[in-house]
């Protein structure tokens, strides 16, 4: 049996511990978690993978992460707050990887 954590688990935790649960009910900014997702933050085990799509990799791992916070902080939300916050984070997701992709393409 392996003693070391998921590295996602612990990038999950990391970054949950970093937050403050006494705030809920505020909906994410897509422009703002667009920025947030390029530069790297929260930091997951696919930002130190050096393979040609690891990028994408890693905004679909930190859309993950920030779903799961989001849907933690405001568990007790309504479905509808709920799934328009989600949406949001898949939104600002694809927003960045099209960022990354027109960076790749202008690179040739």
């Amino acid at each position: 049996m392996c003693n070391s954590p998921d590295p996602f688990i612990k990038a999950y935790h990391e970054f949950r511990d970093s937050i403050d649960f006494s705030k809920s009910g505020v909906l994410p900014d897509p422009d703002n978690m667009v920025c947030y997702l390029l530069v790297g933050l929260p930091r997951v085990p696919a930002d130190d993978d050096p393979s040609t799509d690891s990028s994408f990799e890693a905004i679909d791992q930190k859309v993950t992460i920030l779903k799961a916070v989001f849907i933690e902080l405001n568990k007790k939300a309504s479905e509808a707050f709920l799934d328009l916050g989600l949406n949001l984070y898949d939104m600002a997701g694809k927003r960045a990887k099209g960022m990354l992709r027109e960076t790749d393409s202008g690179s040739d």
